[in-house]
């Protein structure tokens, strides 16, 4: 282990030690970055902030530290809440080149639909916690439905279901169609996000 003195000249000592040894720089290059956090505490044989005393994490991570993982750890959080924006809405819609009788092509079209509404909501990495269909008859009048989704999700089968749902709701069968459009309420996914298609 080298001496615990202040070499001559300016010259850096390095302690036997696997941490020093790692950070020192090897000749011609720059330092290394450093972690803006402290090292994890289960060096110290910590496995659960938690049920870990107060006094004990100051030694290793400092006050302030500390303070903020023990609080963070037991629930407390004094930080304010700034509400994010409003929900956006996002649509995809089809205008049929004749009105359109068809129950199945009803069906055929609500389903890509879906599947654009589901490509943009994965690529943006948002999801979506509701769902609403909106057809547009011949004579230009408008029938509106929509749903809350159980659970916020980017996953196109489930939007498929509820739109399928929605569809079948109307009971158009031989309906003199338009238009057919699905819009979602959309919200940045974050750690609520479920596995996408």
């Amino acid at each position: 282990m080298a001496a615990d003195v202040t070499p001559p000249g300016g010259a850096t000592v390095v302690r036997d030690d696997p941490y020093e040894v790692a950070a020192f720089p090897a000749p011609g290059r720059p330092p290394p970055c450093r972690e803006s956090a402290p090292r994890p505490p289960a060096r110290y044989g910590i496995t659960t902030v938690a049920d870990t005393q107060l006094p004990t994490l100051q030694r290793i991570l400092g006050t302030g530290a500390a303070r903020q993982v023990h609080d963070l750890a037991h629930g407390i959080d004094e930080r304010p809440v700034v509400p994010g924006d409003a929900p956006k809405t996002v649509s995809a819609g089809h205008r049929f080149n004749r009105d359109e009788l068809d129950p199945d092509q009803h069906h055929r079209t609500v389903l890509r639909l879906v599947q654009e509404l589901g490509a943009w909501l994965c690529t943006s990495g948002e999801i979506t916690q509701a769902l609403t269909l909106t057809v547009t008859y011949a004579d230009r009048t408008q029938t509106t439905r929509g749903r809350t989704l159980t659970e916020a999700t980017a996953h196109t089968p489930a939007l498929a279901t509820t739109a399928r749902e929605l569809l079948t709701g109307l009971g158009l069968q031989r309906a003199r169609v338009r238009t057919l459009a699905l819009t979602t309420s959309c919200m940045v996914s974050g750690d609520l996000a479920l596995p996408v298609r």
